[in-house]
């Protein structure tokens, strides 16, 4: 799992998180599904220096592509100036720095969100910010001359799901999001069709669910941190402090799609369902007592019902080349990764000798 782009990343000798080895997984043309473009392309890429813009930077220049990439001035850089051919340091939303972003551009990929937006409780700035600033910038690429564009949407369009669907939700379901997240996504992806339809321009939204992997810049934003550190720290993992749970995509299987939604033909104007598995918040519990060589005893499994719908990922598969098939065993993977990084960068060394203390006796 961690030999693809943008994946758990690994440890130097100097103590550097450096990106992993080439993927193991490929595009739509390097499998041979559906119709790709055949030459190295300019892509323009907001959120960059994020989780997912990180992994989508990486998988896109190993590609052969050149990547311009938006971030702010505060951003860590780093961690993808090698797959970077250009910076552009501004904010998603500011059309001073559009023309900069797409010079060139033969496509744009909008992974960006403006989430101190959206949490200040403004309305106005999140619809500026997250909203306009989307559809503004979609305008600007077609103005600019740029063919293809591919927007970071996410299952969150879903919450009422129809009985019509029998509980297996395709990317046809009718989006009726919960809350302005979801909303703010739905609306964008209107305009994508707008686009498609009137511009004749190829673009493509892709609808992951919770995104996991080590993040290469603030560790403890990975999924499975929480657990693992309450473990270091000698407490339980439980269903009544890690209620509930959720579906799951590794961040390289979101780059490789958005890398062949990107090249493919054959996704213009469709949207695609990322979602891999669906696991308890206390599954991750477990697997992190396993990596630490803990007792089970000290995480209590979530019982209760699971999920009751899931998304159908065919057009995944069968279009963009992506199998999406990790599973449970690809977060254990994840979550024993994540623990050696934690134990490497001494992270949790505060909270070792009580844990093991405790264990012990």
């Amino acid at each position: 799992m961690d030999l693809a782009v943008g994946a758990d990343p690994a440890l130097s000798a100097a103590g550097r998180l450096e990106p992993p080895p080439d993927p193991v997984n490929g595009s739509c043309g390097a499998v041979g599904v559906g119709r790709a473009v055949g030459y190295a392309m300019i892509i323009a890429l907001t959120g960059a220096g994020g989780f997912i813009g990180a992994a989508v930077a990486h998988r896109l220049a190993r590609a052969g592509h050149r990547v311009t990439a938006l971030v702010r001035a505060a951003s860590a850089r780093a961690h993808i100036e090698p797959a970077v051919t250009r910076f552009v340091t501004g904010d998603q939303a500011d059309p001073a720095v559009w023309p900069d972003l797409l010079a060139d551009a033969d496509a744009l990929v909008h992974n960006s969100f403006d989430w101190g937006a959206l949490g200040s409780g403004d309305l106005a700035a999140h619809l500026r910010s997250n909203l306009d600033g989307s559809l503004l910038l979609l305008d600007a690429a077609h103005r600019a001359g740029v063919g293809r564009v591919v927007y970071m949407s996410s299952v969150a369009v879903h919450h009422a799901m129809s009985d019509r669907w029998a509980g297996v939700v395709d990317e046809d379901h009718p989006l009726r999001p919960r809350g302005l997240y979801g909303a703010c996504k739905a609306a964008v992806e209107a305009h994508l069709w707008s686009a498609h339809h009137s511009w004749g321009m190829h673009t493509v939204s892709l609808r992951p669910s919770a995104v996991y992997g080590v993040e290469p810049v603030r560790l403890e934003r990975s999924h499975g941190y929480k657990q693992i550190m309450t473990l270091l720290r000698g407490g339980d993992v439980t269903p009544e402090n890690f209620p509930g749970g959720g579906k799951w995509v590794h961040v390289d299987d979101v780059a490789v799609a958005t890398l062949a939604a990107v090249e493919c033909d054959d996704a213009a104007g469709r949207a695609f369902n990322l979602a891999d598995c669906y696991a308890k918040f206390t599954l991750l519990g477990r697997f992190a007592a396993e990596a630490l060589g803990l007792p089970e005893r000290r995480v209590t499994l979530d019982g209760s019902p699971g999920a009751r719908n899931r998304f159908d990922t065919t057009a995944c598969r069968e279009i963009l080349g992506v199998p999406l098939d990790r599973g449970t065993e690809g977060l254990r993977e994840h979550v024993r990764r994540l623990a050696e990084v934690v134990q490497q960068t001494g992270a949790g060394s505060d909270h070792t000798r009580a844990s093991d203390a405790e264990d012990s006796a």
